[in-house]
């Protein structure tokens, strides 16, 4: 009998690619606040309601849920708590539920983000024991990970897995659209010495990282970077030349930077490591490019 899966955050970027991974193996559910079909169920949690059944017979669960950190709008305390509630206190009602229900998961995996670190390590090669920043976005990290902590000390999960996610690069609208159009409007970009380093992941990775953590016994908190670091540069350079047919050679990064050691030991294999072989992947399927001039 396949075991189930449920998932916070149906429709966010990250959460289809996932379904795509889990569906052959695994029955997929999903909580949103506007179901649209069978698998979906509703909850608010505003109102504090999740609907009958969504929980029913689920052994995993993928929390995914979360305001958008930066969507244009005023950083205000209100959308701060908005963005704090939609991921620590959705999970500490998802908890409140199954403890009411005397409900166990095998496993709760939770998203978390880059933004706990400070990047102010000595040593270029920053692990998960890199420093934490000070502000909202480490803070909100660090509720955000001692709160799915609280599934596995409150007996609920045998293991909780915590994935720090960086920026995640695919053909949909998003970060790497921006580049794109960048370089697009202006392929001098590539030319100028842009160091800052992009914690990044290929959605593919991201998805199968999420998918690994629920077919293994994998536990504490994972880097989701992939294994090669890149600049900001690295990214102009890698797409012009695709679209604009420039041969710049990549430079081996050596900034500070995150890396992934730790879910590479655990036994996953990065199928788009590398930000050239990415960026060659994605833009075959990126909107608005001349796919004739892509080298691949």
């Amino acid at each position: 009998m396949k075991q189930t899966v449920l998932i916070t955050g149906a429709h966010s970027f990250i959460a289809g690619y996932v379904r795509k991974k889990l569906e052959p193996d695994y029955i997929v559910k999903f909580l949103t606040r506007n179901p649209t079909s069978e698998n979906e169920f509703a909850w608010d949690l505003g109102n504090r309601t999740i609907e009958k059944d969504a929980l029913t017979g689920v052994d995993y669960i993928i929390h995914l849920s979360g305001s958008k950190f930066n969507d244009g709008t005023p950083f205000t305390e209100e959308r701060k708590k908005l963005v704090y509630d939609s991921r620590v206190g959705a999970a500490r009602f998802l908890k409140e539920q199954l403890l009411a229900s005397d409900q166990k998961l095998k496993a709760f995996i939770s998203a978390s983000a880059i933004g706990y670190y400070s990047f102010n390590d000595k040593a270029n090669e920053i692990d998960e024991d890199g420093e934490k920043a000070i502000g909202f976005a480490a803070d909100l990290c660090e509720a955000w990970e001692s709160t799915a902590d609280s599934f596995k000390v409150d007996g609920i999960a045998s293991r909780v897995c915590k994935i720090r996610v960086p920026y995640v690069l695919g053909p949909e609208k998003g970060v790497f659209s921006s580049y794109v159009n960048h370089v697009m409007a202006n392929p001098e970009i590539a030319e100028q010495d842009n160091s800052t380093v992009v914690s990044w992941n290929h959605i593919e990775d991201m998805a199968g990282i999420f998918a690994f953590a629920v077919q293994h016994d994998l536990d504490g908190v994972y880097n989701a970077v992939a294994p090669q670091p890149a600049s900001l540069g690295d990214i102009y350079k890698a797409i012009a030349n695709n679209v604009h047919g420039f041969d710049y050679k990549l430079q081996p990064f050596n900034g500070k930077h995150l890396v992934s050691r730790k879910i590479i030991d655990a036994g996953y294999t990065f199928k788009f490591p590398e930000i050239q072989q990415a960026v060659n992947a994605i833009l075959v399927n990126q909107p608005g490019i001349d796919h004739a001039s892509i080298k691949i």
